[in-house]
């Protein structure tokens, strides 16, 4: 009994080695670090390259997703408290620990607002089903941790509270990999992304990126239709 215990901990012991990353099997260590209230992937991005510049640090990576930064360092060269004091400088709210990450709220319009999210998880939806009847409509292609992506929404608010002639579509692409993003995106370089419809149903533009002053121009056209 005592050597079937015996192997089952050296088993275990084993499979605990074999799953360890090459840093950590040499005595490297993991560090996690949540992000919380960002509202850009370029934020993380930002944590990371700070991160990296820190000697003893291996590797470092930003989960868009999670909203996390994963560290691999050497202990013996650089401390832990170090790298979160890096993190931190950064300006951004950094949580040591997986699970706490996350963006910041999306933007509020409204009630009396024509708004409405179509798409909450980037599942395909049929734009022309959800065209705002005698009205310009602006569907937006929208993601978390796309920042621009919350100044085309600021814009958004401004207009639709100066116009009612105005509705606005929101699209949840979550990810480049969803059903509504390979539908609509497949050649897509980037976000923010809007298709405006005028008046009378038609497609009036597509913008891709932030052109601000090509989303004006592209509802004042509709709304002439």
């Amino acid at each position: 009994m005592r050597r079937v215990q015996a192997l089952v901990v050296a088993s275990m012991a084993a499979t605990a080695i074999a799953c360890a990353t090459p840093l950590e099997a040499s005595g490297g260590k993991t560090l996690v670090l949540s992000l919380q209230d960002i509202n850009c992937q370029s934020c993380g991005d930002r944590v990371a390259t700070v991160i990296r510049k820190q000697a003893g640090v291996s590797s470092v990576s930003f989960d868009k997703k999670a909203v996390e930064v994963t560290v691999q360092y050497d202990p013996k060269e650089v401390q832990r408290d170090k790298l979160v004091a890096a993190a931190q400088q950064t300006g951004f709210r950094v949580v040591v620990g997986r699970g706490k990450g996350r963006y910041e709220k999306d933007t509020r319009f409204d009630p009396k607002l024509d708004v409405k999210w179509i798409s909450h998880r980037g599942e395909d939806v049929q734009l022309e089903k959800h065209l705002a009847a005698g009205k310009v409509t602006v569907f937006d292609f929208y993601a978390k941790w796309c920042g621009p992506c919350r100044k085309v929404d600021r814009e958004m608010a401004r207009l639709l509270t100066h116009h009612q002639d105005l509705a606005l579509r929101k699209i949840n692409m979550v990810d480049w990999d969803t059903p509504v993003t390979k539908h609509y995106l497949k050649d897509v370089p980037k976000l923010p992304y809007v298709i405006v419809y005028g008046r009378r149903g038609t497609r009036v533009a597509t913008i891709a990126g932030l052109k601000l002053d090509a989303l004006r121009k592209a509802i004042a056209e509709g709304r002439r239709q």
